[in-house]
Order: C-alpha cells, then sequence, then structure tokens
C-alpha cells in the first residue's frame, strides 16, 4: 500500500502501521487523523452519523484520507494495523467487535499519541495524569496552573477538552498533564504516566461498563505500566482509590489527617495543608487561603499538591497557584446573584457522589436543586439524606425525572418541570434571601443538551435573566 508523503515529519521510530482506522470523528478522532497523515500514515475514519455534519472533509482526503459514514462500511477495516476508538465509542460497537475478531489492535487516541510523543523524543517529557470520578478536570487544571506559575512549559490536554494528538509537533520538553476518562483507559496499553493521581472512584457511568467492579479497574489501569521510580497520587479516603495496586511510589492525600502507613502525603490538619514527599513535613498554606471553597476543593486541592510536591516545584509556586488558581467553568460556579439569591452552576455534577459534594455543608433548607438528565445508572436514593437536610425544594428534568422523583419521596418537595426553563422560572418564584438555586444534576445532559457545557449555559443565561442581570458577578 502505498503511503501518502508526510506533511513535516518522517515516520517515527515507533512502529507505526502503514494504516490506522479511526472510528468516531470528533475532536480526538480529527486531531489523531491530522497527526497520522503527518507522518505518512493512511488514515480511514469511520463514523455513523452522516457525512453532513462534518466539515474540511476535502482537505484530509487530498491528503490520503478515506471516509466511510453512517456505518461505517464493512471495507473500513481493510488493511488496518489499529483501530483508534474515541471515547464515545463503546467496545461493544460492532466495528470493535469486528476488529478484535480480525487480531486488529484496539486502541484509543490517548495511547497512540503518546507512542508518537515519546518515539519522537524519548525520554525528553514529564507527564502527569489524573483519573477519578469526580474533580478529575479542577484537579488536572490545578496542576498546570502550579506548573506554569513555576514557569514550566506546560500543555494540558486529554479527556478536558484538547485532544493529545494536537499538541505532537511542539519541540523541546513539556510537561504533559492529562486528564483521562475511564473510557480512554479501556485502551490504553503503554501508557505510563511519571505522576498518576486518582481523586476518587464512585459508581458512574454504569450505562457503559458491566458493574462498578469494570468500572473500578479501568480507573485502575491508569497505574498498570508505572515503575518503582514513578509516583502513584492515591485518596487515602476513597477505600477503592488507596487499594489500587502499584509498583509506583504511593503518595496518599487526605483530609481527615495525615494517612497511617504512609511514607509520603498532604493532607488537612488544624486548618492547614500539609505535605511530606521526600522526608520533610511542612506546614503549605491554610485551608481557607485555597481559592476554591468546599470540601471537594479541599480535596482537589491536596491532589494537586501531592503531585506537584512529586515534580519538586518551588513553594512559593505551590502556594501561588493554590490560592490564586480561578477554577473551571461549570463546577459551582456563581454565575447569578440578586436580592440574597445565589445561583450556581455546576453542571459538570453529572452523577450522585459529585451532586452530593456539591450540597454537603449548605445551610439547612437553602437549596432550590434542579436535577434530572439522562440516567447513568447512579442510585439517586443515595441523595436522601444529604437533600433532606439542605434543600427545600428540587425541580426534576429530563429523562430521569421520574426515577429521582421515587427515589427522593418524602425527603422534601419535588415538583416535576421538565426542561430548564420551567425549573429556572419556578426557583425564581420560590427563592428568598439567603437561598442557592444550584444546578446539580446527577445526570449526563445528552437527552437535552449536546454536552454539560452547553446545559450550563442555558443555565447560567436564564439564571442571569430571572436576576435582571446581563451578565455574570
Amino acid at each position: 500500500m502505498t503511503k501518502p508523503t508526510p506533511d513535516r515529519r518522517p515516520q517515527t521510530a515507533e512502529e507505526l502501521p502503514d494504516r490506522v482506522a479511526i472510528l468516531g470523528f470528533a475532536r480526538s478522532g480529527k486531531a489523531l487523523a491530522e497527526a497520522l497523515l503527518a507522518r505518512g500514515v493512511s488514515v480511514a475514519v469511520g463514523d455513523s452519523r452522516p457525512e453532513a455534519e462534518f466539515e474540511g472533509l476535502e482537505a484530509l482526503a487530498r491528503r490520503g484520507a478515506a471516509f466511510s459514514f453512517g456505518g461505517p462500511a464493512p471495507e473500513f477495516l481493510e488493511g488496518a494495523g489499529w483501530l483508534a476508538v474515541s471515547p464515545g465509542v463503546p467496545l461493544s460497537a460492532p466495528a470493535v467487535v469486528e476488529a478484535a475478531r480480525r487480531g486488529i489492535q484496539v486502541l484509543s487516541e490517548l495511547e497512540i499519541a503518546w507512542r508518537i510523543a515519546e518515539a519522537e523524543q524519548p525520554g525528553l517529557h514529564r507527564w502527569i495524569a489524573v483519573t477519578g470520578t469526580n474533580g478529575k478536570s479542577t484537579t488536572t487544571t490545578w496542576i498546570a496552573e502550579i506548573l506554569k506559575r513555576a514557569g514550566r512549559p506546560v500543555v494540558l490536554a486529554g479527556n478536558i477538552g484538547a485532544p493529545l494528538s494536537g499538541f505532537l509537533d511542539a519541540d523541546g520538553p513539556r510537561d504533559f498533564v492529562l486528564e483521562v476518562s475511564s473510557f480512554q483507559l479501556e485502551t490504553v496499553e503503554r501508557f505510563r504516566p511519571h505522576v498518576a493521581v486518582l481523586t476518587n472512584v464512585t459508581p458512574d457511568h454504569l450505562d457503559r461498563h458491566a458493574d462498578f467492579a469494570a468500572y473500578a479497574a479501568a480507573k485502575a489501569r491508569l497505574f498498570a505500566r508505572q515503575e518503582a521510580g514513578d509516583f502513584a497520587v492515591l485518596h487515602a479516603d476513597d477505600a477503592v482509590a488507596e487499594a489500587v495496586s502499584t509498583r509506583a511510589r504511593r503518595v496518599l492525600f487526605s483530609r481527615r489527617g495525615r494517612p497511617r502507613r504512609a511514607e509520603a502525603a498532604a493532607w488537612l490538619e488544624n486548618g492547614a495543608l500539609r505535605c511530606d514527599v521526600g522526608g520533610t513535613a511542612r506546614v503549605v498554606v491554610a485551608a481557607d487561603r485555597l481559592a476554591l471553597p468546599g470540601a471537594h476543593n479541599l480535596e482537589n486541592a491536596l491532589a494537586a499538591l501531592a503531585a506537584v510536591a512529586c515534580l519538586r516545584v518551588p513553594e512559593g509556586a505551590i502556594v501561588a497557584g493554590l490560592t490564586g488558581f480561578e477554577g473551571l467553568p461549570h463546577r459551582s460556579q456563581l454565575v447569578a446573584e440578586k436580592d440574597g439569591v445565589r445561583w450556581v452552576d455546576d453542571s459538570k455534577g453529572t452523577n450522585v457522589d459529585a451532586t452530593a459534594k456539591s450540597l454537603e455543608g449548605r445551610p439547612p433548607k437553602s437549596v432550590l436543586l434542579i436535577l434530572g438528565g439522562r440516567d447513568k445508572h447512579g442510585d439517586f436514593a443515595t441523595l436522601r439524606d444529604v437533600v433532606r437536610s439542605t434543600a427545600r425544594t428540587v425541580f426534576t428534568i429530563g429523562e430521569a425525572a421520574t426515577a429521582i422523583e421515587r427515589a427522593l419521596e418524602g425527603t422534601t418537595r419535588v415538583e416535576a418541570c421538565g426542561t430548564m426553563g420551567e425549573a429556572v422560572a419556578r426557583a425564581a418564584r420560590l427563592a428568598k434571601p439567603g437561598d442557592t438555586v444550584l444546578l446539580s444534576p446527577a445526570c449526563a445532559s445528552f437527552d437535552q443538551y449536546r454536552n454539560f457545557e452547553e446545559r450550563g449555559r442555558h443555565f447560567a443565561a436564564l439564571a442571569r435573566k430571572a436576576a435582571g442581570q446581563r451578565h455574570g458577578p
């Protein structure tokens, strides 16, 4: 098979096959296609969506890409040495099953991009990877913020929205800080981070994984290739995370005090974040100086502290990053405030544990809570206690509304609203000074929105209108 002419670089030392099939042509699939074509690899792209939904195909076709939409067609896998699957493609998809039957390696975009980076610039980069059920986006970005303040060249990529494949052509050493999902980890084989972080593991994505054990096993794959000189940063307060098996040096973090039997750790004690990675325990910063409030963000800060301590980041950069980080959109973000009523967008709260942490510590009966969306087979009944204590009213929306209403019956007032517009309108009529109207849905967004970001933006726009504001605080 004739390979297209490389655009920029010769083929890497890595054993890239002559042809790679890419299943799923969203951000990661497109970025990988660009990277492979630039290295002389023939690319076949398949997607279940129609061709009309895509732009820029002509330019890629001129460079040697072939396309198969609405299926893909049976010949999609012909001649492929690898099948690269986008995170949204389940391993039960027919093309994935057929690839496995033919003996074609099934790999994630992350795995392939990492192999290319390590082959072209071996040993030059530092790799920091973060996974977990909740808090991984904030923790990943917080680590990157601290490294930037230390003057490091940083690439923030992965599940956070910027595929690693798009950063393969920058020369020189980089700190690659990656958010990694369970979907990506299902199809990694060699990926080896120098510092791997597991924020927590609670039930999530059970509509995709066979059961909780399978989901937890996918998370644990992040640590499978680590060696004795690497670091595994694990949440000591989370039984599943703390029990992960690894050859790397274990660094535990906890907000309940220094973990027992921990040779290296970051922890909360007497209102201060403390750290001992390297043999000297020290106070780093007072907890009330952290940039982001809440118990969940305290855990995120401890995870970030532990990770950067493994990388020997100067203390000044650590403190500046922990106290100066502005946070991410749609993570307990205040979007409007008027007459003592706060409107908070936590659209990223897509599972019951995230919603519980968003409610934790709020004043009794002070929350008007919007729940619902596409059910990820979480147990809504686990919210009963925290909803009973903090929420005065729950408004349900989306496909999961009926299941939520059944699970929360008898805890507080529950109103079926159906849509975000109706929920916000009802909240605006009932809210009083001291209340928080909180969108923390405990569900995916795909029944009514393209993603959680679109859902959050819609809520924020409705909230600002209800508060009579053109812009958020």
